[in-house]
């Protein structure tokens, strides 16, 4: 019996420490960022071209500047006349199959983006990675340290926080990922309300919900007209006082506010049916019918460059802290 018992007993403690071992974090490759007030780059190799591509935190798809692609002489195929892309204004008709790119310690075979304007991209930079590309493995936005980390997404659920020991956020993700967009909810001055994240641009809010949770609108004495943006909407400083996390505060965040016309809130149960399953990726799954929700913010990089992030699309979640966690 006693045999017996140390048998079970070491049966146990090696299962035990396997499972220890599986919350082991499996690091990928890390990627050295440039980050801007407004947009992060990351270095990467098309063929043997070294390049840099802007990462895009709020849109799916790839994209590169027609011209290079023509460039490359890469094998370029026209987009089903059933699936529409816009792109700033601009239908997206072709897309580009690039045999091999290096990010970093990766290299990433057979990649399609889609061909953006000539020139779209200068100074090196040649074109944009969307979110579709990391729907398998963890991403971590160091943007203190400049780092773009890419994980297994075969760990321990929550075990993922590993720079500081002081606590962090964990925030569900909102389901609605066909299009690139990943939003969560938030506390804006007591208001929840849901965001998306993205890493160009600056942070904003639009009038409507401006109406809607804190009873402003364009003849509120808080609101400081600055500029306008380049679809001519007035554009406004607003006193926000707190932005809030499951117990992550940003003091003072920097968030624009832009005029627009009334219209009703908006209805996260309405839902999209394509007219033919046919997408653009051949590996992709065919869809019918989604709910793309919606935001009632942006969080771009004038509150994300404060933060640090880690996004697990396994576990559906986001863990935040502050950017210089320790």
């Amino acid at each position: 019996m006693r045999l017996w018992t140390m048998a079970m007993l070491a049966l146990l403690l090696g299962t035990n420490v396997a499972q220890a071992q599986d919350c082991t974090l499996k690091q990928y490759t890390s990627v050295p960022m440039e980050v801007y007030p407004d947009h992060l780059l990351l270095p990467v190799t098309l063929g043997t071209m070294p390049a840099k591509l802007l990462f895009q935190m709020g849109a799916a798809a790839n994209g590169i500047n027609s011209d290079v692609a023509e460039k490359l002489d890469l094998h370029i195929s026209s987009i089903p006349p059933n699936v529409h892309i816009n792109r700033e204004g601009n239908e997206i008709t072709r897309f580009a199959r690039v045999p091999e790119m290096r990010l970093g310690g990766q290299t990433l075979k057979d990649m399609e983006f889609l061909m953006l304007r000539p020139g779209r991209y200068g100074d090196g930079v040649v074109g944009d990675l969307g979110t579709h590309l990391f729907e398998h493995v963890d991403l971590e936005l160091d943007m203190a340290g400049g780092k773009f980390n890419l994980f297994s997404p075969d760990h321990c659920p929550g075990k993922v926080v590993y720079w500081t020991k002081t606590g962090f956020a964990q925030l569900p993700l909102k389901p609605d990922r066909e299009l690139g967009f990943i939003r969560a909810e938030v506390m804006l001055d007591g208001h929840p309300i849901t965001v998306a994240f993205a890493t160009t641009g600056h942070s904003r809010i639009g009038m409507n919900t401006m109406r809607q949770f804190f009873n402003v609108d364009e003849t509120s004495p808080d609101l400081v007209a600055v500029s306008q943006d380049l679809l001519g909407h007035k554009l406004y400083k607003y006193p926000f006082k707190v932005l809030t996390a499951e117990g992550l505060t940003i003091s003072n965040p920097d968030i624009l506010v832009y005029d627009e016309e009334p219209r009703p809130a908006c209805n996260n149960n309405v839902h999209f049916t394509d007219p033919d399953p046919s997408i653009l990726h051949t590996t992709a799954q065919p869809r019918l019918t989604r709910n793309f929700g919606c935001e009632d913010a942006i969080l771009g990089l004038s509150v994300l460059s404060k933060l640090h992030m880690y996004i697990s699309e396994k576990e559906n979640m986001i863990y935040l802290t502050d950017a210089k966690a320790n």
